[in-house]
């Protein structure tokens, strides 16, 4: 992915040198509402306007990134949380089925009794 990137960037700044050469005689006056610029060459002005946008992609790429990390500190924390519960869960049925607990339902009278007559000692 990133030799992809590599090449689009090579291939738009030989674009925009390839411009400013071009257009080396041209003056242009840049006006973003109330506030203009000097008289300055077409080129720089281009070179100018690549500039401040690869700044203020970066801007945006790195808030992008911080808020990324965020989520994934989030979620992070999120898993750890259901781990832990999910493996409570899976300790307390080992738990109740070795310990029963005191109260619970069987009694002694609900046990199997012996049957009568079956005292004859096995040969």
């Amino acid at each position: 992915m990133w030799i992809i990137r590599w090449v689009f960037f090579t291939i738009v700044l030989l674009a925009l040198v390839g411009f400013m050469g071009q257009n080396q005689d041209d003056v242009v006056i840049v006006k973003f509402f109330l506030w203009q610029t000097p008289q300055m060459k077409l080129a720089y002005a281009m070179f100018l306007a690549f500039g401040v946008g690869v700044v203020l992609t970066l801007l945006v790429s790195i808030l992008r990134q911080f808020q990324l990390r965020a989520e994934i500190g989030r979620l992070k924390r999120q898993i750890r949380k259901l781990h832990d519960e999910l493996e409570q869960l899976r300790n307390l049925a080992i738990e109740e089925e070795l310990f029963p607990h005191p109260l619970s339902d069987t009694s002694l009278s609900d046990l199997p009794k012996p049957e009568q007559g079956s005292n004859r000692p096995l040969s």
